[in-house]
C-alpha cells in the first residue's frame, strides 16, 4: 500500500487519538486502549515499509503521548491530582467556555435577580420562601440566637460533615440531571440561583450583614463556582446525547458523560475545600467579618484567575 493512501486510510482514528490526548470538546474515541494498540501496529507498518522518516516520527510521538495519558498517570498519585487541577481542569474549562457561560448566567443571573428584586420588594421573599422559612433564615444569622446543640471543636466536625453531604450531593444532583437530555441543569442551576439570592437580600434587609456574609463570604467562590462546573459537566452530557453526531448516541453519551465527570470531580474538589471554611472558619466569631469578606473577595479573584491562566503551559 502507498504511503498517501496509507494516511488517508488511518488518518481518522490518529486524528482522534491526537484530539482525545489534547481533550478537545469535539474529539475522542470509545476505546482508547483498542485505538492504542491500532497506532502500535500502524507505526510498526510504517518502519517496516519504509514510509517517509516524517510520518514515522509523527506515529511514533501520537504513541509516546497516547501511552503516557493511558499508563504514565496510574501510578503518579499526588503528582497527577495536581496536574488535573493546575493543567487538565482550567484548560477544560476554557474549551467549555460556551457551556460555562450559559451555566454561569442561569446559575448567578437568577441570583442576582431575585437579590434586586428582594431587596427592592422584600414582601416578595414568600413567592419563594414560606414564612417559617424566612423567620428561620432570620433566626439562623440573628447574632442574639443562642447557639443550641455541641460547642467548639465538636460542632466544627459535625458542621463540616454535614456540608460535605449537603454541598456535594447538590453538585451530583444538578449533574446527574443533565441526563434529562439536557433539561436537568436548566431547571436546577436557576432554582438555586433564585434561592440563593431571595435568602441573601431576604437578611439583608433585616441587616444581618454582619453574620450573613462574614459566614459565607470564605466559602462562597469555592462552593458557588462548583455548582457551575458541575451545570457545566450536566449540559455537556446531555447535549452529547441529544446530538451525537456521527457517533452512535450510545458512544456520544459516554465521551460526555467522561467530559462532564471530570468537571464534576472538580467541582467535588473546589466544594470539599468550600467545606472546610464553613466548617472551620466562616463561624469563627473572633474573627472580624470585614477581615472576612475581604479573604472571600481575595477568593473569588485568585479562583478567576486560575480558571483564566493555569494550565496554559503543556505539563
Amino acid at each position: 500500500m502507498r504511503q498517501q493512501l496509507f494516511e488517508q486510510q488511518h488518518r481518522p482514528l490518529w486524528e482522534n487519538l491526537l484530539g482525545w490526548v489534547e481533550d478537545r470538546p469535539t474529539l475522542g474515541v470509545e476505546d482508547a486502549p483498542s485505538s492504542y494498540r491500532q497506532l502500535c501496529h500502524h507505526l510498526a507498518v510504517a518502519r517496516e515499509r519504509h514510509y517517509s522518516p516524517a510520518l514515522v516520527e509523527r506515529l511514533q510521538q501520537l504513541a509516546l503521548r497516547v501511552h503516557q495519558k493511558l499508563y504514565g498517570e496510574r501510578g503518579e498519585g499526588l503528582l497527577s491530582a495536581w496536574r488535573f487541577l493546575w493543567h487538565d481542569l482550567p484548560r477544560q474549562v476554557r474549551e467549555e467556555w460556551r457551556l460555562v457561560a450559559v451555566s454561569s448566567l442561569l446559575f448567578f443571573g437568577t441570583w442576582i435577580a431575585a437579590f434586586l428584586l428582594v431587596r427592592a420588594h422584600p414582601n416578595l421573599v414568600h413567592l419563594l420562601l414560606s414564612p417559617d422559612e424566612a423567620a428561620k433564615y432570620v433566626q439562623m444569622y440573628d447574632p442574639k440566637t443562642p447557639v443550641a446543640g455541641a460547642t467548639g471543636a465538636t460542632r466544627d466536625v459535625m458542621m463540616f460533615g454535614y456540608y460535605i453531604l449537603n454541598n456535594i450531593g447538590i453538585d451530583f444532583q444538578v449533574f446527574a440531571s443533565g441526563l434529562l437530555a439536557g433539561v436537568g441543569p436548566l431547571f436546577f442551576l436557576p432554582f438555586n440561583g433564585l434561592h440563593g439570592g431571595t435568602v441573601m437580600a431576604h437578611l439583608t434587609n433585616h441587616g444581618l450583614t454582619a453574620t450573613f456574609y462574614g459566614f459565607i463570604s470564605g466559602h462562597s467562590s469555592f462552593e458557588l463556582i462548583g455548582v457551575v462546573l458541575s451545570g457545566t459537566g450536566g449540559l455537556r452530557m446531555g447535549i452529547a446525547f441529544m446530538h451525537p453526531g456521527r457517533r452512535s448516541r450510545l458512544a456520544a453519551l459516554k465521551d460526555g458523560a467522561r467530559r462532564g465527570s471530570r468537571l464534576l470531580f472538580g467541582a467535588a474538589i473546589l466544594t470539599f475545600i468550600a467545606a472546610c471554611f464553613e466548617g472551620f472558619w466562616s463561624a469563627n466569631t473572633l474573627v472580624p467579618w470585614k477581615a472576612k469578606v475581604a479573604l472571600g473577595l481575595l477568593f473569588w479573584v485568585l479562583l478567576c484567575l486560575w480558571l483564566l491562566l493555569a494550565g496554559r503551559r503543556r505539563p
